[in-house]
């Protein structure tokens, strides 16, 4: 009989698919996956939410996932949350993008601000898309604001159900992040 195990080890040597553990201060214990290995690093996403947030507090998309209220707290109040050992390795704390997620299409082009990004190859499976949050499935972010003739306000998301929409920004869900850890 075949079976999968895991186990936990100590290793120098990340793969594609290998889990770490962060205790987040005041959020609690997460889960995060390798999903890219580089010459930079390994970039690491979280296998669940760790909190609900407003991406604007405003009704607004206006400078994107950049000028976004919910990068400020990211940058202010998560990663100060990590452990110091990890704080000092991590690049680029942020949420993932639509093409990290779904990789490009027709929807993506007509609807969404573009990014240069690939499919992270577990993101191919629909089930890596679903996430927690409290004990419950959770929608989520994505870095991408939508086309300006499409609105003014609103962002990508990714439903419970792991497939993607937008939203306004105003509205509270899920923050799965996104990091490198560099060597």
């Amino acid at each position: 009989m075949k079976v999968l195990r895991k186990q936990e080890l100590e290793t120098s040597s990340i793969q594609v698919g290998d889990q770490i553990i962060i205790q987040l201060t005041g959020f609690g214990e997460f889960t995060a996956t390798a999903q890219k290995i580089t010459d930079k690093g390994t970039l690491f996403l979280f296998d669940d939410c760790v909190a609900e947030q407003p991406m604007n507090k405003k009704y607004t998309n206006k400078g994107g996932y950049e000028k976004s209220d919910l990068c400020k707290w990211i940058n202010d109040v998560l990663l100060a949350a990590f452990p110091k050992d990890l704080r000092d390795r991590i690049d680029n704390l942020t949420i993932p993008t639509y093409g990290q997620m779904f990789g490009h299409d027709d929807w993506y082009n007509d609807v969404m601000e573009p990014d240069d990004d690939e499919q992270l190859p577990l993101m191919k499976k629909r089930k890596n898309r679903i996430v927690d949050f409290n004990d419950d499935y959770e929608w989520y972010w994505l870095k991408n604001a939508t086309k300006k003739e499409v609105s003014a306000a609103d962002f990508a998301f990714v439903y419970d159900n792991g497939y993607a929409n937008y939203l306004s920004a105003s509205d509270s869900i899920g923050v799965r992040p996104v990091f490198w850890l560099v060597k």
